[in-house]
């Protein structure tokens, strides 16, 4: 559980107190205050942007490929809804609002035997080490194999150095972890698979 306060300012934040959400950025790093923000509201974003084919050519169209990442509880009528309202009503009228791809959001369970194989190989590798189920604001696997009744956790047991502002890598141009994060991460890894396949 969350102490209280840093539990209110989440919620606020999720809200979209604009006060709350300033105190956040004045505390915290930059690149910890957007994952904590992409990890209490739903996002958007502009993946891809094509308009016209040649300089100076006045393009008929153009289109905007949005990235939009929801939270539990956020139906695909309400991305939509939220996708106009940003478009606003002057523009709205004049753009097509398609859906290329809708994967409802998915949950795994906190317990159970793979969770618990988890949480027990992470500690036999890193005694100091804290497991903690968290939301992930990204794409992901488990939500096909989640339509077939599969528990599925995105663990990903990397030692990572915080010099290395590796959150600013993530889905990045320069996407990338270190050898000795994976040094650590794949041994875990093959023991629960070890583990949860005995």
């Amino acid at each position: 559980a969350l102490p209280e306060q840093v539990g209110s300012l989440l919620g606020r934040i999720a809200a979209g107190d604009a006060n709350a959400d300033r105190a956040l950025g004045a505390v915290c790093d930059p690149m910890y205050a957007r994952a904590l923000r992409a990890l209490v509201r739903d996002t958007l974003s502009p993946d891809v942007v094509a308009a016209g084919v040649k300089y100076n050519v006045i393009p008929g169209e153009a289109t905007i490929d949005l990235d939009c990442r929801v939270l539990p509880g956020t139906t695909e009528a309400d991305m939509r809804a939220e996708v106009v309202r940003r478009i606003g009503p002057d523009l709205v009228a004049a753009c097509a609002v398609e859906l290329l791809l809708f994967g409802p959001p998915v949950e795994a369970p906190a317990e159970g035997e793979l969770y618990d194989i988890l949480v027990a190989t992470l500690r036999d590798h890193d005694p100091d080490g804290l497991p903690l189920p968290v939301m992930a604001p990204f794409a992901t696997d488990a939500k096909a194999t989640a339509l077939l009744g599969v528990p599925t956790y995105g663990f990903s047991p990397l030692r990572l150095d915080p010099e290395e502002r590796f959150l600013e890598r993530f889905h990045g141009v320069d996407e990338r972890v270190s050898l000795e994060a994976l040094r650590f991460g794949l041994p875990v890894l093959y023991d629960v698979t070890r583990r949860f396949c005995a």
